[in-house]
């Protein structure tokens, strides 16, 4: 910690450490309010439903799944799903499908699934300054 003193007057010691704690706690937070929009099947940057299936598809998957989810055939992408601290920022780990999922191809329309919620900004810069002043 350090401890600065101008003219007498002190000022609260902050914490020189606190981006890898911060870090942890906003992956935490960013993936809990995720899911909620992927079950919602929505953007969770911006809450715009996600596109439908084609009509082909959607028959396929409605007679193999039994109609489950947009984004789920063995619902393994977002079982495995994780945001985790990497260097300066955090970073999404998933099944290889993921990225297809999120930013399209030029055959899969995209369906933005992981993203910064905004309830999630709400709380973020709370979580960091906790951390500053610990």
């Amino acid at each position: 910690m350090i401890e600065f003193s101008v003219k007498g007057r002190g000022f609260k010691p902050v914490n020189l450490n606190w981006w890898r704690p911060t870090q942890d706690q906003w992956s935490k937070v960013l993936l809990r309010d995720n899911k909620k929009y992927w079950q919602k099947e929505e953007d969770p940057s911006t809450g715009r439903p996600w596109a439908p299936l084609a009509p082909g598809y959607r028959a396929w998957k409605q007679a193999k799944t039994g109609g489950k989810p947009i984004l789920q055939l063995t619902g393994r992408m977002q079982k495995t799903a994780k945001i985790v601290p990497s260097g300066s920022g955090l970073q999404v780990k998933t099944t290889s499908y993921g990225p297809y999922q999120q930013f399209g191809t030029n055959k899969l329309v995209a369906r933005p699934w992981m993203g910064v919620p905004k309830e999630s900004l709400k709380g973020l810069p709370t979580l960091a300054w906790k951390n500053i002043l610990s």
